[in-house]
């Protein structure tokens, strides 16, 4: 008998662990918004939260998780009368199923939660946390120590974290294939919200004022500004300089010169463009760039 190799396909590969934590906080807390060249997912252990990922809103529940792409601007808010518990991580990873995780929401079925908290179980064990240890929550004082809890062991147990992200993989590899897609909310400030951003990425590529976004939305300045800071935390202008570095982002990923680049999107200069790109993702815009 001929024995013949199949290779294996890698669908997703994480290659970096960013943040891992569990956390607890009050209803009514706010989670200021923010952007970063990595992925990030927020999953819900207890309790609701209302979660924003650019023009998207979701009200969120037990059993819930959503996927953050790399530079999507995003923010939440404890709606939960209890609070809210929540399971967040974020990651670099490679591979074409990224683009199926891209923008979603799932509401995880019993065999994919009982997985999710398999990993808790084990990362918890690892980092030799006690049953009935409090979740850290913004009453504690060295907070920033405590979120770090989850990846400390990555130091000292060379298993570590290829464990945690294989697990995270097969949670993924499980959502692809039969994962329970969630829909936006229908709220009415969520969807103006949405009408917002969706007229500021038609008009990516110049710099419309408050008044003329209001009166597309049909709200008022003050409630337009309104809108922005309850779901990202942030101004308008803004908000759209940090859609328009997205969207730079994919341009230069796509082979696109700087110069041509910042002509594109509106910006006043190449040299204006790569402070703002370097200010906003950390990277120069030319590191980006891919090699024709």
């Amino acid at each position: 008998m001929v024995w013949i190799a199949h290779p294996i396909t890698e669908q997703i590969r994480l290659t970096a662990l960013y943040s891992l934590f569990e956390v607890h906080y009050d209803n009514g807390y706010e989670f200021q918004g923010e952007s970063h060249n990595f992925w990030e997912c927020l999953y819900v252990l207890r309790g609701e939260v209302c979660v924003s990922g650019d023009e998207r809103v979701y009200n969120l529940t037990q059993g819930a998780i959503i996927f953050h792409r790399p530079l999507e601007l995003h923010k939440f808010i404890v709606t939960g009368k209890e609070g809210a518990s929540l399971f967040i991580f974020s990651f670099a990873a490679e591979g074409p199923l990224t683009a199926s995780l891209s923008r979603k929401v799932f509401t995880l079925s019993s065999s994919q939660q009982e997985l999710l908290l398999g990993l808790l179980d084990f990362i918890r064990r690892k980092a030799e946390i006690r049953q009935g240890d409090p979740l850290p929550d913004t009453s504690l004082q060295n907070a920033d120590s405590r979120y770090r809890r989850y990846l400390e062991p990555i130091d000292r147990l060379p298993t570590y974290s290829q464990t945690v992200a294989s697990c995270l993989q097969l949670l993924m590899l499980s959502l692809a294939e039969a994962g329970a897609v969630s829909s936006a909310s229908s709220a009415p400030d969520a969807v103006l919200f949405s009408r917002a951003v969706s007229f500021l990425n038609s008009n990516i590529h110049r710099q419309p004022s408050v008044l003329e976004i209001s009166r597309f939305c049909g709200v008022s300045e003050a409630g337009l500004k309104r809108l922005f800071d309850k779901y990202a935390g942030i101004g308008v202008h803004k908000y759209l300089l940090k859609l328009k570095i997205k969207a730079a982002a994919e341009l230069l990923q796509s082979g696109e010169t700087v110069s041509r680049t910042a002509e594109a999107l509106g910006f006043n200069s190449q040299s204006y463009f790569s402070r703002a790109f370097k200010r906003e993702t950390g990277m120069a815009p030319s590191t980006l760039r891919a090699t024709p």
